[in-house]
């Protein structure tokens, strides 16, 4: 019942960062690998709020945060990437889980992208950046999907965590236990087996199913496409 009469598609408007910022990104990960990491997880956050009523509060983010630091300090293997969506506030959300990140960041295994002087609040870098350096990617909840479509559009396999329950997205299609999960249990399991198997799991962060939808063009020039229309 849209009063619109129409849809102009012109593919992911930030296609034509990917190219830009694949050298950024590729000395990240000889930085991560250059101190002990065999295998990264580049983490994608959606935020946190201080009044839960209203958004994901702290203690959930707090609590993601936690399982993926101690990994790091635990697994000297495992490197691990950060973009929050709100860079600034992030070691003031995580309150005492700070120094778990400042404990994985000496590791030399643990990067996280930083607020920059008079960047916008989600900051200058973006979710592909943080994703192309790593080996599999995980968007933080489904709240929004935005930064691991960016991530999936990117072409690195991508992980969504779940752990409110939002079986209606239609991103579940994508597969529960291979692309969604609802715990980090079983998506860190899942991991392990990917790591583990020469030929990889089956489906593991593959959105193949759903690119077409997404991006019918996947070619760098959806800006293009957007400003002719608008002209």
């Amino acid at each position: 019942n849209s009063k619109i009469k129409y849809h102009v598609t012109t593919g992911y408007l930030g296609d034509h960062r990917f190219p830009l910022v694949r050298d950024s990104s590729q000395k990240i990960r000889e930085r991560l690998m250059g101190n002990g990491a065999t295998h990264i997880l580049a983490f994608l956050d959606e935020n946190s709020a201080d009044d839960p009523r209203w958004q994901t509060g702290h203690h959930l983010t707090q609590k993601d945060y936690t399982f993926l630091l101690e990994k790091v300090l635990n697994e000297p293997w495992l490197g691990l990437v950060i973009k929050p969506k709100l860079p600034r506030t992030l070691r003031r959300r995580l309150e005492e889980v700070s120094e778990l990140l400042r404990q994985a960041e000496a590791t030399g295994r643990c990067y996280v992208f930083e607020a920059q002087e008079n960047a916008p609040a989600q900051g200058w870098n973006t979710p592909a950046e943080a994703a192309l350096v790593s080996d599999i990617t995980i968007h933080g909840d489904l709240a929004a999907a935005t930064a691991g479509v960016e991530s999936a559009l990117a072409g690195v396999p991508t992980l969504l965590h779940d752990p409110l329950g939002w079986p209606t997205s239609p991103l579940y299609e994508l597969g529960l236990g291979t692309t969604v999960f609802t715990d980090w249990e079983s998506l860190w399991g899942a991991c392990r087996q990917q790591w583990s198997e020469p030929q990889g799991v089956p489906g593991f962060g593959d959105w193949t199913p759903v690119l077409d939808d997404l991006d019918p063009f996947r070619d760098g020039r959806a800006a293009e496409r957007m400003g002719n229309y608008v002209h």
